[in-house]
């Protein structure tokens, strides 16, 4: 299913050479081992690869893996954006006629809390940026900070990964200062580079609140303050712990990735009251 001009182009631009050209006729001959070759350019192309990035991908396999993470998050990030526009769209349309999806929209909505512990120290490593004030000026901070980690690909430069599709959003309230880090896990802090943040999220006791919202957007923008105010003014007072740290932590895996009402959680560390 590749036609013969498309062969021809390969062959001009050195990406894939036959093994041999017939002198009379011109023809080119390719081998069976070649049959892969033709199937990889082809699965590439339809993922969206430019033929250069596809030639450097045949040239150097140990960047495949890199290269299919980097265009599934991109390709994710267009989808939630994609899917946002839609759902505004469908919005708009249904108040023109003069309806809404308020029900449906409630029977879809979670927040559940639950107690979880957590018997082993966490090693998070990623970068970070110091918030001025609270509540910041600028909340798009945070978002800014989330854009850099994915345009930079941060992620790949950080050693000894422990999860590959599982990211942190830590919120820091240190000695007077207050930091937001995004951050992956790790197994230990042996070789990380210049530049990045360290952190430890501790062992312990967590209140853990799991929530969602219609697209990516709403969830990060909307639906992940509501939880966080439900966990710590609604639900904590109802109970028999108490706050116990200057930090909270958001979980991105893929559950956040899901096209139709992402979740995610929050964690806040916390102790029986009666310890205070």
């Amino acid at each position: 299913m590749v036609s013969s001009s498309a062969l021809r182009f390969y062959d001009e631009i050195g990406l894939l050479k036959p093994c041999s050209i017939d002198s009379w006729n011109g023809y080119r001959y390719y081998s069976e081992e070649q049959v892969g070759d033709i199937l990889f350019i082809s699965e590439m192309r339809e993922y969206g690869f430019s033929l250069e990035e596809i030639k450097a991908l045949m040239n150097d396999n140990n960047i495949v893996e890199r290269f299919l993470r980097e265009k599934y998050d991109k390709l994710f990030w267009e989808e939630q954006k994609i899917t946002y526009i839609r759902r505004k769209l469908k919005m708009r349309i249904n108040n023109l006629k003069g309806e809404g999806d308020f029900m449906n929209k409630a029977n879809q909505e979670k927040m559940e809390v639950k107690v979880a512990n957590k018997e082993e120290d966490i090693k998070a490593v990623g970068i970070s940026v110091l918030v001025p004030k609270w509540p910041p000026e600028n909340p798009s901070i945070f978002g800014d900070l989330w854009t850099r980690y994915w345009d930079e690909n941060i992620s790949e430069k950080v050693p000894n990964k422990k999860y590959p599709s599982v990211r942190y959003g830590i919120l820091s309230f240190n000695e007077g200062s207050i930091y937001y880090i995004v951050a992956d896990e790790v197994t230990s802090y042996d070789n990380i580079p210049d530049g990045f943040t360290k952190f430890d999220i501790p062992k312990g006791k967590y209140a853990v609140c799991t929530f969602n919202g219609n697209t990516f957007d709403e969830l990060v923008n909307n639906s992940l303050q509501k939880a966080n105010d439900h966990l710590l003014t609604t639900w904590l007072p109802s109970t028999d712990y108490k706050h116990a740290g200057t930090f909270s932590v958001e979980v991105y895996d893929d559950r956040s990735k899901k096209k139709e009402y992402p979740e995610m959680d929050i964690y806040q560390p916390i102790i029986e009251a009666e310890s205070v």
